[in-house]
């Protein structure tokens, strides 16, 4: 007898199940990559402001800390202002900056300021010291009254009223009869206190190119005129603060032409604004109704805040300046997306303000990207700094 086998019954899904099935699976990709799109928009939305907030707070910080250092060293009211010259000879670069501890370079039609701070940082802080002798050539010794504190390396600055300003570095301190009152600004190499022999930086061969050779005269007690030797240390600072490719930077002025001369600080950072602070009443404050000002007008004795000094200042009047006014805006690093209905961006809809002190009114930072400013957030952060060596400056002698 022949035994028959029953063919198995095969079910499968139907080809409506597989396109259900995967009409859910495709809704449900679109649910879950709308969700993380999201969270993805509030987290670079959080993300970029608290960076912006950083980088301008710690860009604000290192500004703050110099100004609260500028113009230790610089002690000697009728100088300050004079324009200083030198040489910077591994850069093979001129060196110019003006005597006093805080210049701002005021940027036109909205274009960042440039803010530069000098202090020195020698040990002891002393007046000037007197040359003795007229100087026969602009590359003579300096003869002087009191070598107290200078040592080989230290940077020195020859000045005299109605002259430039003269950067140089001594590299030697002879103490052998007949000499003990030279320092010595040679080019080559100085001994430092350890022994070792280093080049010297800023002492030009043949000195500076004209019209900068300037020869000093010597210290006339009689009329209070002459040359006078500033020692601003070993490694004193000239750094200009400043603007460049949305970064604030900062940039050695007594290094130009090397590698590492600018350096930068915060990304993110697209504006900065400064503004002096002048004590035109003498009485070491800054009122809470000074006026604001482009130019500061040392005709009146108001108390003033303004955007740059006038071109003929004296020494007296930088010595006025007391305190300085910093501004800092910083933006997100990504932008946010345009609004998919009107094609722009709205994230920001109005420029970012800051305030003048009097009257108080609220005046629009301009931005470096105005084509694409809306699409980033800003942060804006404001400082008032005393410049203490200012408030605490000594008569001249």
């Amino acid at each position: 007898m022949r035994i028959g086998k029953s063919p198995r019954l095969s079910r499968g899904f139907t080809l409506v199940e597989l396109m259900v099935g995967v009409l859910i699976g495709l809704i449900g990709t679109v649910v879950i990559f709308q969700v993380f799109a999201v969270s993805e928009g509030q987290k670079r939305t959080t993300t970029g402001g608290s960076d912006a907030q950083q980088n301008g707070v710690f860009g604000l910080f290192q500004i703050e800390r110099d100004v609260r250092m500028a113009g230790y060293g610089l002690n000697y009211m009728p100088l300050l202002g004079c324009s200083i010259n030198g040489w910077y000879e591994p850069g093979a670069s001129p060196i110019q900056f003006k005597l006093v501890p805080v210049e701002i370079i005021n940027g036109l039609a909205g274009a960042p300021d440039r803010v530069r701070i000098a202090f020195g940082n020698s040990d002891l802080f002393m007046a000037p010291a007197k040359l003795t002798q007229s100087m026969p050539s602009p590359s003579a010794v300096y003869k002087v009254d009191n070598r107290f504190g200078f040592n080989p390396g230290d940077l020195i600055v020859a000045a005299e009223s109605g002259q430039p300003c003269t950067l140089a570095q001594a590299t030697e301190i002879p103490g052998n009869p007949g000499n003990s009152d030279n320092v010595v600004h040679n080019s080559g190499n100085y001994q430092n206190q350890e022994g070792a022999n280093i080049p010297a930086d800023y002492n030009r061969p043949g000195g500076l190119p004209a019209p900068n050779n300037i020869s000093y005269n010597s210290w006339n007690p009689a009329t209070g005129t002459g040359g006078r030797l500033y020692n601003i240390g070993a490694a004193p600072t000239v750094v200009t603060y400043a603007i460049q490719n949305n970064q604030l930077v900062a940039i050695n002025e007594l290094t130009p032409g090397a590698p590492n001369a600018t350096f930068a600080l915060a990304d993110g950072v697209v504006q900065l604004q400064a503004q002096y602070g002048f004590d035109g009443n003498a009485d070491g404050r800054i009122a809470a109704d000074a006026v604001t000002s482009a130019t500061v007008n040392t005709a009146v004795a108001n108390d003033q805040w303004s955007d740059s000094m006038p071109a003929a200042a004296t020494g007296p009047d930088w010595a006025k300046v007391i305190a300085i006014r910093l501004v800092i805006t910083a933006r997100s690093a990504t932008p946010e997306r345009v609004n998919p209905v009107t094609g722009v961006c709205e994230t920001t809809t109005a420029n970012p303000t800051w305030m003048t002190p009097n009257p108080p009114v609220a005046v629009d930072v301009s931005l470096a990207d105005p084509a694409n400013w809306q699409c980033y957030r800003y942060r804006t952060f404001e400082v008032m700094v005393p410049i203490r060596n200012m408030v605490w400056f000594p008569q001249a002698a």
